[in-house]
């Protein structure tokens, strides 16, 4: 009996100690566990913040930890269960309810977000990363103006906070003050210029101003933040394109293509500048690579023909712009590059019609004007021609060669007063053979 009761006795001296001792084990795992966690082991931390844990069922603090280590982990979901139970225990954790908005955010769900957020800011916990995030919220609820009041705070507490001023930025550009979204994308840039997304935003208000330089600017950083973007070496090119620096843009795309090597518009953007340095049979290489990639683009059946053009290879010209016409047959620049096709051709007769379809799909097409009334001269039909001239001249009203070109169709109908007049305005402009013909005809208008 004695036996026994000893046995008992020390029976209950172990599970005495087991439970005194349960809150030790539990904070050295703990411990360990944020060891870990600061060299960002996450794994590791996991397992001894789960036997923290275990010895005690509500060690906030492991479950806040774990629940972090999970959240680095990209495991939201175990996240989330630990912020779940850690706020059931304690509903006043502020870190519990903003780590658990996070997770929300992730997840994109934002009304959820936001009232944790709000929780947050109850327990008074006013920090600029706080109004911030409750500022992305409600921008991604297209709640646009209260978003602003809290990335306002988020700023005004924090006056270098680039990722507040980005934020602002993109929700001012929503409700339409553009020029005061790029102010914020300029600060966003001056305090972190690794924002990759406010030089991609700011880049597309440069590009809406027509600030070429800015944009290859904005470009330029773009690319030493991501040397990979392939639609970036595309852009730049576009824009090196337009500032006629044409061997650069090869350079770019060069590299475009090297990081995909179907895309279609890159071999086309490239077949362009190779076009404007006289490389005709490179150019028509990658404007063939591009037509074999994508064959439903009429641009590049028209800069194809445009090549042809230049290389006096009519017939193949033709070919193509045929091929951009059944592809878009309102294309007003192709049925222009046809008509100059047959001009250069001395077939004036059949480029008057395709002049004509070229004004019909754009009213203001002035060298179409011009070719028409060209063509129409040459085959001595000028009260027709000039009427053209009258149209071109309308739109173009500093050209000296259209006013000494209308002259000559005004002399032949008989008009010498009026072509006088003419001859003069483009002597006025500097057109030297305008004087010969003010000489010849002018005596009795001057």
């Amino acid at each position: 009996m004695k036996k026994i009761i000893s046995l008992i006795a020390v029976i209950l001296i172990l599970i005495v100690a087991f439970f005194v001792l349960k809150p030790k084990l539990s904070n050295n795992y703990y411990q360990k566990g944020l060891i870990y966690t600061d060299s960002a082991k996450y794994e590791i931390a996991i397992e001894h913040y789960s036997k923290a844990i275990k010895f005690n069922k509500k060690h906030i603090n492991a479950l806040l930890n774990r629940a972090n280590a999970y959240y680095q982990l990209g495991q939201e979901e175990n996240a989330l269960l630990d912020f779940n139970i850690l706020l059931e225990l304690d509903n006043a954790n502020y870190e519990g309810y903003f780590g658990r908005s996070l997770i929300f955010i992730k997840q994109s769900e934002w009304e959820n977000a936001f009232k944790d957020l709000s929780k947050v800011l109850d327990l008074n916990q006013e920090k600029p990363e706080l109004y911030y995030f409750m500022g992305f919220a409600k921008s991604n609820l297209n709640q646009y103006d209260e978003a602003i009041v809290y990335l306002d705070n988020a700023i005004k507490l924090d006056s270098l906070y680039a990722d507040a001023y980005h934020q602002r930025g993109i929700v001012k550009a929503n409700l339409g003050f553009i020029d005061e979204s790029i102010l914020d994308f300029n600060k966003a840039i001056e305090y972190d210029n690794q924002l990759l997304d406010a030089y991609e935003r700011r880049v597309k208000y440069r590009i809406n101003m027509e600030d070429v330089a800015g944009a290859i600017e904005d470009y330029n950083s773009i690319l030493e933040l991501d040397s990979e973007n392939q639609d970036a070496y595309y852009q730049r090119a576009s824009f090196k394109i337009q500032l006629k620096d044409y061997q650069s843009a090869i350079e770019d795309l060069n590299q475009a293509i090297s990081i995909d090597d179907r895309d279609a518009k890159s071999y086309k953007k490239r077949g362009i500048a190779k076009t404007n340095l006289k490389q005709f049979n490179e150019a028509l290489e990658d404007l063939n690579k591009s037509t074999e990639l994508d064959n439903t683009d009429a641009e590049t059946f028209y800069r194809k023909g445009l090549v042809y053009v230049r290389m006096t290879d009519y017939n193949n010209a033709i070919k193509d712009i045929n091929k951009a016409l059944k592809l878009n047959s309102k294309y007003s620049e192709v049925y222009y590059l046809k008509a100059v096709t047959f001009a250069m051709q001395q077939k004036y007769k059949e480029s008057i019609p395709e002049f004509e379809k070229a004004i019909r799909y754009n009213k203001n097409y002035a060298n179409a004007y011009l070719g028409k009334a060209t063509s129409l001269g040459i085959l001595n039909k000028h009260d027709i021609a000039i009427d053209d001239y009258n149209k071109y001249i309308k739109l173009k009203p500093y050209d000296p060669v259209a006013y000494y070109n209308r002259g000559i169709s005004l002399v032949n109908t008989d008009n010498i007063e009026n072509a006088c007049k003419d001859f003069n305005m483009a002597i006025g402009l500097g057109y030297e053979p305008a004087k010969e013909m003010e000489l010849m005809y002018c005596d009795d208008y001057r």
